[in-house]
């Protein structure tokens, strides 16, 4: 049960993959990001869902001395920072009213979303390949 909740959860991380791309859009056209307050609930579900993430990968797995269990925590601690950086720059985002400081947000989301898409990719990667490692 804990394998199928957790894999389950993991999809959650998904939700947050369009943000970068529209963030990037929306610097380019320059237009202002209408759904920012979307996406900060959407950050905080991903947050909420590494959470237990975290704690399904503990009880699918509580051995930790191999180098796959300590990998694989601190795939799911580098997610975590990218999802705080997501949300800061959200939040900045949302209380600025100078329209350049709004773009200066859009571009770092936009630069740190697609390491974010590069080390889901990672992730997905290494969780579906667990037991050839």
């Amino acid at each position: 049960m804990s394998l199928l909740i957790h894999q389950i959860i993991s999809i959650l991380f998904l939700i947050v993959i369009p943000l970068p791309i529209i963030a990037l859009m929306k610097v380019r056209s320059g237009t202002p990001l209408d759904s920012a307050r979307t996406w900060k609930v959407l950050v905080m579900l991903a947050n909420i869902a590494l959470f237990v993430s975290l704690i399904t990968g503990f009880i699918i797995y509580p051995i930790f001395t191999s180098f796959r269990a300590w990998f694989s925590v601190a795939l799911i601690l580098i997610i975590g920072a990218f999802l705080g950086i997501f949300s800061k720059q959200l939040k900045l985002y949302m209380n600025e009213n100078n329209e350049e400081a709004k773009i200066k947000s859009l571009k770092k989301i936009s630069k740190v979303g697609y390491a974010y898409i590069a080390v889901i990719i990672i992730t997905f990667a290494f969780m579906s390949n667990w037991y050839n490692f």
